[in-house]
């Protein structure tokens, strides 16, 4: 079975066995990912890994997928494979944070302070994150979570549900994988920018 340039790039992360988020290993990463020629093939492996395909969503944990959005003619741009972390699950659908509209520093930034909130397994390693919109939305702390907040519907999923796992967090956090409709990413980004700021 082939496996996608997102489990390569983490394998080797792994192996290097430096701390996650820690400088050192961000430089890895960033240089690493530096070399990718072609983002939009890492998106097609993805989608295409079985292995990753599922129908369990679970609160506090990554997800990717295509999506389609409802009403997308009315907005003025959405992001057509997020990077979704899952806060709220609904019959018809979910409510998460799509890192994507965030620029690499913040979302390392984000990334860093929801880590704090893991729940791990005996060998110490992250299962998923136990984060709340409540706990967002209570603390300034947390202020980079308001771009991000996105609402989902099942109905308008073109994929299946692919998980990324807790040891591909990072990596995946830092790999240009957005596929803005409607903007481009650096007008994405400057309007998070702008939000965050103003909360």
């Amino acid at each position: 079975m082939s496996t996608s340039k997102l489990t390569e790039l983490a394998k080797e992360h792994k192996a290097t066995e430096l701390p996650m988020l820690s400088k050192n290993s961000l430089a890895w990463l960033r240089e690493k990912i530096a070399e990718i020629k072609r983002p939009a093939a890492i998106v097609r492996d993805i989608v295409q890994e079985k292995s990753r395909r599922t129908n369990q969503l679970k609160l506090g944990r990554l997800y990717a997928f295509v999506y389609d959005p409802k009403n997308k003619d009315d907005l003025p741009y959405y992001d057509k494979f997020p990077l979704v972390l899952v806060l709220e699950k609904y019959p018809d659908g979910f409510l998460g944070l799509n890192l994507h509209y965030l620029p690499y520093k913040y979302r390392v930034a984000f990334l860093t302070k929801l880590v704090k909130y893991a729940v791990t397994d005996k060998e110490d390693d992250i299962v998923r994150l136990r984060v709340t919109y409540d706990i967002l939305n209570a603390s300034r702390r947390f202020k980079e979570f308001k771009p991000c907040l996105k609402r989902y519907l099942f109905n308008h999923m073109r994929s299946r549900l692919l998980t990324i796992q807790p040891n591909e967090w990072e990596t995946a956090t830092l790999l240009p994988l957005q596929m803005f409709k409607g903007a481009t990413v650096n007008k994405v980004w400057k309007e998070s920018v702008e939000e965050i700021r103003e909360s």
